[in-house]
């Protein structure tokens, strides 16, 4: 796809979700993530019982509302 890892974002909550945090040119913890991924994030977004991910997405102008 030729796609750069710079230009992907990862959304994770666990410590198996750790690497792509760490790799991801902008990484986000979802709101009820351990706190070790919380750390290693960008960016802190809600929980994803509460559309956490749908609701970053549009913050970042990614979405429509």
């Amino acid at each position: 796809m030729g796609a750069d890892i710079a230009d992907t974002i990862a959304f994770g909550d666990s410590m198996n979700d750790m690497a792509m945090i760490r790799t991801a040119g902008l990484s986000v913890a979802m709101g009820n993530s351990e706190q070790r991924i919380k750390d290693a994030a960008d960016i802190v977004c809600e929980s994803c019982a509460d559309s956490g991910i749908a609701k970053e997405l549009e913050r970042l102008g990614l979405t429509r509302p």
